[in-house]
């Protein structure tokens, strides 16, 4: 047993290293990337400072590369169910410069009381009905986790409570 696991390090060890743009694009197969998540992830394997900036250099050329287009992707996607600020922290978690982010918040954006609305009925509260203080407490702490704030939860339940329900 331990003589086989031996030997498959070995092979590894022994392996011919993979080229570091054959590398960059096979991770790009699986899914797009930040420039900083990319870099991150060729520097845990191992290849040399040069070489990465090489295929960084590559990659941004030919817009594999491009963290401009994936905050609008990115915000495009998961627009319509996170906050601004969950997809802001989220973006950043990745290495995205601020500028960019807030740069595609601008161009593409997120409607959060519609949001609050949806996610309030999904928890059973009813257009016009007046919530108890222990429940609005309730829903209002489960949306500040969420990354909403207390203004637009605020606006998103007073509206809720002002729809005319249709019976």
């Amino acid at each position: 047993m331990h003589d086989q696991k031996r030997e498959r390090q070995e092979a590894r060890r022994n392996k011919r290293p993979r080229p570091v743009r054959d590398c960059a694009l096979s991770l790009l197969e699986r899914s797009d990337k930040t420039a900083w998540e990319m870099r991150k992830k060729l520097k845990d394997r191992e290849y040399q400072p040069e070489e990465i900036e090489e295929t960084m250099a590559f990659l941004e050329e030919y817009h594999y590369i491009d963290d401009r287009e994936y905050v609008r992707k990115y915000i495009r996607t998961y627009s319509s169910h996170k906050s601004i600020r969950r997809i802001c922290a989220e973006l950043e978690q990745k290495g995205v410069d601020r500028e960019l982010i807030h740069a595609g918040i601008q161009d593409l954006p997120v409607d959060e009381e519609t949001q609050i609305i949806k996610w309030l009925r999904k928890k059973g509260y009813e257009p016009g009905e007046p919530l108890e203080w222990a429940q609005y407490r309730r829903l209002t702490a489960a949306l500040g986790r969420r990354g909403y704030s207390f203004d637009i939860i605020r606006k998103a339940t007073e509206q809720m409570y002002e729809e005319v329900p249709e019976r």
